[in-house]
Order: structure tokens, then C-alpha cells, then sequence
């Protein structure tokens, strides 16, 4: 599905696109230094091109996105400074296991892994009914109690809930979906794409929009 964002919900995304988890910002006297980007975002500030993913971790189109187009967007797009790319939640009710893994995922960015971490649950996908979290964290050398704590006590929760009602809010009902779009003018305009698309279609999108002048 192909259809123009209307600007409030592009914007409304675009200033909610990071997660907690940064570092806090530092007193007046704290020496001076860029803001780290929140956890679930990579890519620079300043990229000409933004993504924002809607996923669920218990899809198996989003895995496959995940494990086949979004590496080579990573190396052709994020790496080179072009893309700036954000991951959303949006668990989708009858995978029951959705949510709980998101919320593992989140629990791991707070320890900046992130991104290896919600590589590694769509690597598990099938296994995610054994709750594998513990073991994965501890396999890429997280702090497992600490990622347990945070599973347990609800701040990733409710923020993975936050994710699911923007969605909701406006029809975005399907993983993966995608916006993308830039800033012209200072405002964020964008497309929605719904489902699992080859690299080439984003490529010949992101070519597009890098091609067309602000």
C-alpha cells in the first residue's frame, strides 16, 4: 500500500522516533558533547532520508525484512549517511508472544545493544514461546539480571503500548510498515509503505527522494 502521510502524523513520528535509554543530559557544567541517539535509532541527525519501521517481533515477514533488507540498507544507506532509520513496535494481538519480546529488545538498548539483540530474536523467532531472552542476552554478554529487572518492572512496556496506540491511531494496522520520507521546509513529509518489500523497491524510493531537491 502506497499512501501520503498526512503531515501531523508524519510529525508526530518523527519527534517520538527515539526510545528512553539515552544518556542523560548533563548539568551546565558537564562538558559539552553530542546528544547520544536514542536507542532504536541509527543513522546520522542530519541524513537527507528517513525510515521509521513499524515491526512485530513475532512476524515472519518482519524477520525477513530484517535478516535479508535491512543489512543492505544498513551498508548502503545508513553507513553512508544518506538513511536515518528508526524501529517501532507495533505487536500485533494474535502473536502473543510480540509484545513480551519487544519489550526484551528495549530492555537490551538500555544496555546499547539493541539492534543485536532484535537481530538475534528474529534469528530465534520460532523458539520465542521457550522465553529465550535471558539466554540471549547472556550470550551477547549483556547483564541478564539487570535486563531482567527491566523486563519486570513496566517502564518498556508501557512504552512498546505508546508505539501500538500511535499506530493505531492512524491505520497503521499491518507489519511491517514503513514511513518514508524527508524534511522539506521543515516539515516531515512521507509515504506509507505497508508489507515486506525487496531492497531494490527502498533503494529506487531512497534514490528518489535523494534525487528530487528540497
Amino acid at each position: 500500500m502506497h499512501r501520503p502521510i498526512p503531515i501531523a502524523l508524519a510529525l508526530a513520528i518523527s519527534l517520538l522516533a527515539g526510545c528512553a535509554g539515552a544518556p542523560a543530559t548533563p548539568g551546565p557544567d558537564a562538558p559539552s558533547a553530542p546528544a547520544a541517539a536514542p536507542f532504536n535509532v541509527m543513522g546520522r541527525d542530519d541524513a537527507p532520508v528517513t525510515i521509521i519501521e513499524f515491526t512485530d517481533l513475532q512476524c515472519p515477514y518482519c524477520a525477513r525484512h530484517a535478516m535479508q533488507t535491512f543489512p543492505r540498507l544498513k551498508a548502503g544507506y545508513i553507513d553512508t549517511g544518506k538513511l536515518r532509520y528508526t524501529s517501532r513496535d507495533l505487536p500485533l494481538p494474535f502473536h502473543s508472544f510480540a509484545l513480551p519480546a519487544a519489550v526484551a529488545s528495549r530492555c537490551a538498548g538500555e544496555q546499547g545493544r539493541f539492534w543485536e539483540y532484535r537481530e538475534a530474536l528474529f534469528a530465534a523467532q520460532a523458539t520465542l514461546g521457550t522465553e529465550p531472552y535471558g539466554r540471549i542476552a547472556r550470550e551477547l554478554g549483556l547483564d541478564v539480571e539487570r535486563l531482567e529487572a527491566c523486563r519486570a518492572d513496566g517502564r518498556q512496556a508501557a512504552d512498546v503500548n505508546a508505539d501500538l496506540e500511535l499506530a493505531r491511531s492512524h491505520g497503521i494496522g499491518s507489519t511491517p510498515s514503513f514511513v518514508i520520507g524527508r524534511v522539506v521546509n521543515g516539515q516531515f513529509e512521507g509515504e506509507l509503505i505497508s508489507g515486506a518489500k525487496p531492497y531494490e523497491f527502498f533503494a529506487a524510493r531512497i534514490d528518489a527522494l535523494l534525487a528530487t531537491p528540497r
